[in-house]
């Protein structure tokens, strides 16, 4: 999107959008995710123009009465990379561009993202989980695990494509377990874990309760926090 679209997309979500009670925020900033940081530079000219753009969204959203915006980019393979800000560094990484951007936080979307989902759910998970302890490393802003439930789009296409299987409540509980444990290993405040999602119903990965499950995958979530407190 170019400047002008991503002055009415902020304006109309604080508005809409963050003065709702129940909206997430951390230390009363609220948090906003990009899915694709990519495609935001590309629209908007460029890392410098994508700062100036996200620094007005900064100080729109505190001329509304919040202490400030909380800023979360979606980590996988869409993130560019760029030079340093430190004069003479010229090392080009992600890193220095979530840094220039002043994004705070980094979490996933969906496995799928960086982990081809074809098999079953545990050999998946392990994949994915793989990354995390490296992520945290590589970034200087805290890197939020996140949980899939699974991924089936199917029903979207007449040919068949990749697809989890053997996925269930209790071995999604036992990853939010995992999860949970990277959260206090890295003393993350505060205690976040994202989860795909809640009604991704196209995608086979979905918390919502339905006929199969019922309120299980609630119930997992539950569990794994009475189990780990």
């Amino acid at each position: 999107m170019d400047r002008r679209t991503f002055d009415i997309v902020a304006d109309r979500v604080i508005e809409c959008f963050f003065t709702h009670p129940s909206y997430y925020k951390i230390d009363g900033k609220p948090v906003f995710s990009t899915y694709d940081l990519t495609n935001l530079i590309k629209g908007l000219g460029g890392i410098e123009a994508t700062r100036e753009a996200l620094d007005s969204f900064r100080g729109k959203a505190r001329a509304a009465g919040f202490p400030d915006l909380h800023l979360q980019a979606i980590l996988w393979g869409l993130i560019p990379e760029s030079v340093s800000l430190v004069p003479g560094d010229r090392s080009r990484t992600k890193n220095n561009t979530i840094s220039a951007l002043g994004f705070d936080s980094l979490t996933n979307y969906q496995w799928c993202h960086y982990v081809r989902p074809n098999g079953p759910y545990r050999e998946w998970a392990e994949k994915a989980l793989a990354s995390w302890d490296g992520w945290a490393k590589e970034f200087s802003v805290p890197f939020y695990p996140h949980v899939s439930v699974g991924w089936d789009t199917n029903p979207r296409f007449q040919k068949l494509c990749d697809l989890i299987t053997d996925n269930s409540p209790e071995i999604f509980c036992e990853y939010m377990q995992r999860a949970m444990a990277f959260v206090d290993k890295r003393k993350l405040s505060p205690r976040l874990i994202t989860v795909n999602a809640w009604n991704e119903w196209s995608e086979s990965s979905y918390l919502e309760p339905d006929t199969v499950y019922g309120l299980r995958y609630l119930e997992a979530i539950r569990s794994a926090l009475s189990q780990h407190r």
